[in-house]
């Protein structure tokens, strides 16, 4: 449920919602203390106007379809992927919040690819890292983003009729300082117990609000890209930060070496016996089985 609660922290909305309406023209930004899932909020906004559309008991009414970012300090059923938790606790150890907004998209695919890379691009803008040297913040396919070699936060992404429309919902979940009472860890196998990051580490002192600052726009300009573009811009800035290029992987009965990601966002994996596969989100969810391939191999 929604919390009429205060707010925890300064968000600076009208200057949020200043920086967006250009990108993204009748957005508006609400901030709620406590909610079961940012998700679910806005999905069932959409789902209550194919209803008949009463109103929300908070915010504005399921029928305007306009996109709304929607922020909460403290997640109760936050949801990952593959029905997996995603929590967060009141105090600013953690940034959650979705954004929904109507698209007209042809094909869907790599959308979370492209919103990975325009989150860890804003955080840690390409021309500031060194020469050769590689991002610390690195995306795990398909919705994945880690710093250190640690998970940082995590993308999902949902989608829903809305009459003529289609709507997609975007959740994002990062953390922000460390995590005693903060977002709680996903079930994951022994394979994936590296522990988790948080922002601070790479940026010393920075707070969700600003965060959300830097990532919000950032995130619009990308779906504005995608939804003319499709994915295939992203393909080269995302190989930049991809995580499983060159190492052994599994991906359900699939077992080999990542080779990269196509133009349309699919992961590509070379195994003795199959060759080269592509492998689609909705399929599977990668796991690494082994360390780097070494070269040629």
């Amino acid at each position: 449920m929604p919390s009429q609660e205060t707010p925890y922290q300064d968000w600076q909305a009208e200057a949020l919602w200043q920086a967006l309406t250009p990108l993204l023209p009748g957005i508006s930004i609400e901030v709620l203390a406590r909610v079961d899932s940012t998700n679910t909020a806005l999905l069932e906004r959409v789902k209550n106007e194919a209803r008949g559309g009463s109103p929300q008991p908070y915010g504005r009414r399921s029928h305007d379809m306009q996109p709304c970012l929607l922020v909460a300090e403290q997640q109760s059923h936050g949801r990952g992927r593959m029905g997996r938790a995603w929590l967060s606790s009141h105090g600013g150890s953690s940034l959650t919040f979705s954004l929904g907004l109507p698209m007209q998209v042809a094909d869907w695919s790599g959308l979370s690819l492209a919103v990975g890379c325009a989150i860890a691009d804003a955080l840690e803008p390409v021309d500031q890292i060194p020469g050769p040297q590689a991002p610390r913040l690195m995306l795990k396919w398909p919705n994945d983003i880690w710093l250190d070699g640690r998970k940082l936060g995590g993308i999902l992404i949902e989608t829903v009729p809305a009459g003529s429309q289609r709507m997609v919902i975007i959740g994002v979940g990062l953390n922000i300082h460390e995590l005693g009472g903060g977002a709680a860890p996903e079930p994951s196998p022994a394979a994936f117990s590296t522990g988790f990051a948080a922002l601070q580490e790479f940026r010393p002192g920075i707070q969700a609000p600003e965060v959300l600052a830097l990532i919000a726009p950032a995130l619009a300009r990308a779906l504005n890209s995608f939804q003319n573009e499709g994915f295939a811009p992203w393909q080269a800035p995302y190989a930049r930060r991809d995580l499983t290029l060159g190492r052994q992987v599994s991906a359900g009965s699939l077992h080999g070496i990542s080779r990269g990601i196509s133009a349309t966002g699919e992961l590509l994996v070379e195994s003795p016996e199959q060759g080269l596969q592509p492998v689609s989100g909705g399929e599977v969810s990668l796991r690494f089985s082994g360390g780097s391939s070494g070269s040629g191999n």
